[in-house]
């Protein structure tokens, strides 16, 4: 019988950092580490490069339906500076396991994989079930869109990890983020007169952008997430205490809700602030889209199901973060987040995961993949 306690603490101990813009290898170990799990656990396992020699793994289990269930994951994780733990020496203590990822997302990992080998060693399989474990959720999302290219078959239904105390997540925001650069004239700042200056023109944008445009986006709030959201993140500006500046950026985080396009989004903020002020609205660096899943759906209905027989909380639940969900949905795919743990101690100093909610998680998902994903 696969202990799940056992393999978060290994998968813990493979350091899979996310090297952002680094060309490294960094999460190929974990996924070299699950692909030869699961192949002596009877399962078909094969690693696929994304970049970099990055790469994601898959793990294949047939089922009477070739169409499978998802169950999709990430193997990278945040950096490690600031931590008061050792972050790859898994401890459990005091009913939880601490370590870089063990929440985030390493639990959600050993979560279905221990799943798929408990469904290996008896059926019944009604469909074919595959994990994924991607690269670079923390940064670009490429491993999920390198899976969406991987010539898989579309999935019924799809399950993605992430610390969701054991709530049915089906709604949440996604975000559009660009660089706004005001422009002026530089000059001595003895003589400002009849000169433009960047700086108090990105003033006059961000008042702009909180007291005008911020709360239109109430009228667009959808249940389960609320309203749209923008927030002022960064700025920069300025070239010394006495020139006049040319130049002001501010970087803005909008989130988006169900409805909405962020390139859309990106398009109607840059004709409303390009018309009033000398600013170019610099095109996303960041583009992820909102997840909104119709909890009516017949695959929603039985994860729901198996949350009750668990004693737990079917209702659907929607969050504020982003996750893989949301490019899985894209495909047409009815796509929850379900997982251990809380987002609260994700990317935390001393990273921890409740013990008990994972084996719950466990039940949980045996249970759907043992109805193929059928309601109750």
């Amino acid at each position: 019988m696969v202990d799940p306690v056992e393999l978060i603490a290994d998968l813990v101990r493979i350091p899979s950092i996310n090297p952002r813009d680094r060309a490294e290898p960094a999460e190929t170990a974990l996924a070299e580490h699950i692909a030869e799990w699961a192949t002596a656990r009877g399962m078909r396992a094969r690693t696929e490069e994304v970049l970099d020699g990055r790469r994601n793994v898959l793990v294949e289990l047939p089922g009477d339906d070739e169409r499978p269930l998802l169950l999709e994951s990430h193997l990278d994780t945040v950096e490690t500076d600031g931590m008061t733990i050792a972050p790859f020496e898994p401890e459990v203590r005091d009913g939880r396991l601490y370590g870089r990822g063990s929440c985030d997302a390493k639990a959600s990992l050993a979560v279905f994989l221990t799943a798929m080998a408990r469904l290996a060693e008896s059926g019944p399989r009604p469909r074919s079930v595959v994990f994924a474990g991607v690269v670079d959720e923390e940064h670009l999302y490429r491993g999920v869109t390198a899976l969406r290219r991987s010539g898989l078959p579309v999935p019924a239904g799809a399950i993605i990890g992430e610390p969701t105390e054991l709530r049915m997540v089906v709604a949440h925001k996604g975000c559009m983020r660009c660089r706004i650069e005001a422009r002026g004239d530089a000059g001595h700042s003895s003589q400002p007169w009849g000169r433009t200056n960047a700086i108090e023109v990105a003033a006059e944008v961000v008042r702009h952008l909180q007291q005008e445009h911020a709360p239109r986006l109430d009228a667009l709030a959808r249940p389960l997430v609320g309203p749209p959201s923008l927030a002022v993140t960064m700025i920069e500006g300025g070239q010394g205490p006495n020139v006049l500046p040319d130049s002001c950026a501010v970087t803005v985080d909008r989130r988006t809700v169900g409805g909405e396009d962020p390139h859309e989004v990106w398009a109607q903020l840059r004709g409303e602030l390009e018309a009033r002020w000398p600013v170019l609205v610099h095109e996303p660096h960041i583009v992820d889209y909102s997840l909104e899943t119709d909890p009516d759906d017949p695959f929603v209905r039985s994860v729901a199901a198996g949350l009750r027989a668990s004693g737990l909380d079917a209702d659907p639940l929607g969050v504020g973060y982003g996750t893989d969900a949301s490019k899985i949905a894209l495909d047409g795919v009815p796509a929850v987040v379900f997982g251990p743990g809380s987002i609260a101690d994700a990317h935390t100093a001393d990273e921890s995961v409740p013990l008990d909610e994972v084996r719950t998680a466990v039940d949980v998902v045996e249970r759907v993949l043992r109805t193929g994903g059928a309601p109750a």
